[in-house]
């Protein structure tokens, strides 16, 4: 095998970890968050303080839409428009894949400056009840960005020859 060849398969092999790392991540914290909400309500009919598990449960929800929304762009369930382009040519689908891909990134650039900030900004602020650092939820904001921002390139990439087409990702 070629050094090109190889490294090409340790570029796949590091995108099916990331995916992998990525949609486990989301399960235990989509887990995570419905535990969290029956504690509040099974709490609530018994008296018992529910408020740690309500803030939980708010911090995983933060969580897992910053990271889940990698997850639904790899799986096409973002919101699309496909009227106008499945009426283009692969060229000029090509070009505007690249454009709105483009534009993305710089949406995603501009969102993961903003989460550095808001991240650091909050370094020594507690939350209200269960008195964690706030940043820990706050640079879920820089960490889904860069996820998200991974998917955009990876999806022009992997839909270069139907740009607009329905399907699995490739890298699976």
């Amino acid at each position: 095998m070629t050094g090109q060849g190889q490294g090409a398969s340790v570029v796949s092999q590091a995108i099916r970890t990331i995916r992998r790392a990525t949609d486990l991540t989301v399960i235990c914290i989509f887990l995570f968050m419905v535990v969290a909400v029956i504690a509040g309500i099974i709490g609530r009919h018994l008296n018992i303080r529910i408020a740690d598990a309500l803030e939980a449960a708010t911090f995983a929800q933060i969580w897992l839409t910053t990271i889940g929304a990698s997850v639904a762009l790899r799986h096409g369930s973002m919101f699309a428009l496909d009227t106008v382009t499945r009426h283009l040519t692969l060229q000029s689908a090509r070009v505007l894949s690249v454009v709105i891909a483009a534009l993305g990134i710089v949406l995603v650039i501009v969102l993961i400056y903003g989460g550095i900030l808001l991240t650091m900004a909050s370094l020594r602020q507690m939350s209200p009840v269960m008195r964690v650092p706030m940043w820990t939820v706050f640079v879920s904001l820089p960490v889904g960005m860069t996820l998200l921002c991974i998917e955009l390139v990876l999806r022009v990439i992997e839909r270069w020859d139907r740009p607009f087409s329905e399907g699995e990702e490739e890298l699976t």
